[in-house]
């Protein structure tokens, strides 16, 4: 495998369709059309459109290929020949997938195809996690899904009824006067920061009063007809010139969609605690149901978070933080000591034996979790280092396609020949 083979998404695609008063499905977005999102928080909502979406993605690239001068004969062939990879939500029923599977075939006459879960992907992007969490959180809902011995535990995840749309909402709160276009450009800016506990207390900045109060964290508006490019690199110099910290500054600023500079105070420390919360509470429901004292223990050393809400600076750690105070379970003192004391008593008993000593390391203390972690990030994709790793998925679908794909064992995904053989449910045979 080589790393430089693997590369971030270059092309985002919005998941919308119109339908025709007639009830039929297009792309465009002609009166009396009605926009259609066939995908919503990763489940589908209107099976036909989404069938339409991703054939509208399929004949757009025939037609690029076309363009580059392709000839049609052999490139309808060669095109049958190249396999799809798609990735699946949790949600997805199996009459979804199945329906899926045979449209693939019949319609877009694909010859090799295989579905793989989402979460799984984001697993095996980090070097195949045997047990983890991934917690992915999308635009109005997360969803928490634990992975034991690299199966998907799709009847033990549960979705939280809110995302990163909810960042949005409590700023809209601590910011009324702006559009949400202005508020969703504060999210994306480098200076909106989740700031830990420790930053806050090191900070010269007063954390403790006034971070609510318009009076203190004025937000204002500076017009400017200078190139946006232009605006942020004179900002970037300023702030080397004089080297001050975001969370140093009761006031900063950055540029919007639309080139104007925009400053705000404290309010670009705020807004994301309810959800990070609401995560903490729902991980902790999860993994309760998990029997497993090893595997327990491995999950909650390896959370995964994905999403494009874990691109704010500090949110994963502030999560990280969340998660450790709300669950972590440190041994008291009292039941350590007595527990020490048992310990060496066996050992000074049999110290001979071998047995015993075998037996000795491998006690521990049986409530869990006395660690939790985030799982680490591999450091051998360089594009995608720089990039970051909110898209995750898309780094283990292509590792997973390369692995599936290019290896002669055809029982990771369906061919044209199984298909032929036993029909759309060949899915349920070849789960990978």
């Amino acid at each position: 495998m080589r790393e430089e083979t693997f590369y971030p998404p270059q092309l985002e695609i919005p998941t919308v369709v119109y339908k025709t008063p007639e009830g039929l499905y297009t792309s465009k977005s002609d009166s009396g059309n009605v926009k259609v999102n066939p995908l919503v928080d990763g489940q589908i909502v209107d099976l036909d459109g989404f069938l339409f979406f991703v054939k509208l993605i399929y004949k757009s690239y025939l037609a690029q290929r076309s363009r580059n001068g392709a000839s049609p004969e052999v490139f309808d062939m060669e095109l049958s020949n190249i396999p799809m990879l798609m990735l699946s939500h949790s949600s997805w029923t199996h009459h979804q997938l199945e329906t899926i599977a045979q449209f693939v075939f019949e319609q877009l006459q694909i010859n090799n195809f295989m579905f793989l879960p989402s979460a799984l992907a984001s697993s095996y992007a980090l070097g195949s996690l045997q047990n983890c969490v991934v917690i992915d959180i999308h635009t109005n809902g997360t969803d928490v899904i634990p992975i034991l011995d690299y199966i998907q535990l799709g009847h033990l995840a549960v979705k939280v009824e809110h995302g990163g749309s909810q960042i949005d909402q409590e700023l809209a709160k601590l910011l009324p006067q702006w559009t949400p276009e202005q508020i969703e450009d504060l999210k994306k800016s480098s200076i909106f920061e989740v700031l830990s506990e420790d930053a806050k207390k090191s900070s010269s900045l007063n954390f403790k009063h006034g971070e609510d109060e318009g009076a203190l964290d004025v937000a204002a508006l500076v017009t400017s007809d200078r190139d946006t490019r232009e605006i942020l690199e004179e900002r970037e110099k300023n702030k080397d010139k004089h080297n001050v910290e975001n969370s140093e500054q009761e006031n900063n600023v950055f540029v919007d969609r639309h080139g104007k500079q925009i400053i705000v105070g404290k309010q670009r420390f705020k807004g994301c605690e309810s959800l990070v919360a609401e995560i903490s509470k729902t991980v902790g429901r999860v993994l309760s149901q998990i029997d497993d004292f090893h595997k327990l223990r491995a999950m909650w050393e390896n959370i995964l978070v994905v999403g494009g809400t874990t691109s704010i600076s500090g949110f994963k750690e502030a999560l990280l933080q969340k998660l450790v105070e709300d669950h972590l379970i440190g041994e008291p003192a009292h039941e350590k000591d007595i527990r020490e004391r048992e310990h060496s008593a066996q050992n000074s008993v049999k110290k001979k034996a071998k047995i015993a000593n075998s037996f000795l390391n491998s006690v521990d203390y049986v409530q869990i979790p006395t660690a939790i972690s985030l799982a680490k990030y591999p450091e051998y994709f360089p594009e995608w280092k720089k990039h970051g790793y909110a898209e995750v998925p898309f780094l283990g679908a292509q590792i997973v396609a390369k692995q599936a794909f290019g290896h002669t064992n055809e029982s990771f995904y369906v061919t044209r020949e199984k298909y032929e053989k036993k029909g759309p449910s060949i899915v349920w045979d070849v789960a990978f």
